[in-house]
């Protein structure tokens, strides 16, 4: 994957014009991936915590797995913010990056993902509902039809929101 790959994901649109605003954009953007590392600092804390301090005793791959994605989160914002101070610091990139992030295709691109993302993310849903109903999974059944709901209602709030907004 390439620097910037996941950049539609996580952070807003950008709209800098210049060099400068981009410089603000990526400041601003810096927040995000702190979070990232509070989070997964949070996680393997409570985690760690809840093993050793209380009677809750996790399965050993279950405390392994735990760990692993609050880990993975404070290396994905490590890495965040060392690409930004990468780019930051090079007037080029930071030009070349300005730019890519501002194009149309780019930005048609980021659309037309996001929308095969939630199709494809429904479709799961919907078979591993039925894959529930078949094997009497009663607990991934209403999880599966949880997130189809929220899914839904989402959608239709944000489409709302950003209706009124635009």
């Amino acid at each position: 994957m390439k620097e910037g790959e996941m950049r539609g994901l996580f952070c807003p649109r950008c709209k800098a014009k210049n060099n400068e605003e981009y410089r603000a954009v990526l400041k601003k953007r810096k927040v995000i991936f702190y979070l990232f590392i509070l989070v997964g600092l949070a996680t393997d804390g409570l985690v760690l915590f809840l093993n050793y301090c209380t009677r809750i005793i996790f399965l050993e791959y279950l405390l392994g797995y735990l760990l692993g994605l609050g880990v993975g989160l404070i290396f994905g914002g490590v890495i965040g913010l060392i690409q930004i101070s990468r780019r930051m610091a090079n007037e080029e990139k930071l030009k070349e990056f300005r730019l890519k992030e501002t194009d149309e295709r780019e930005l048609e691109v980021d659309s037309l993902a996001y929308r095969a993302t939630a199709k494809l993310l429904l479709v799961v849903l919907y078979v591993l509902l039925i894959v529930a109903g078949v094997f009497g999974r009663e607990e991934l059944l209403y999880v599966c039809f949880g997130l189809v709901g929220i899914f839904l209602i989402g959608y239709a709030a944000f489409r709302k929101y950003y209706g009124t907004k635009i």
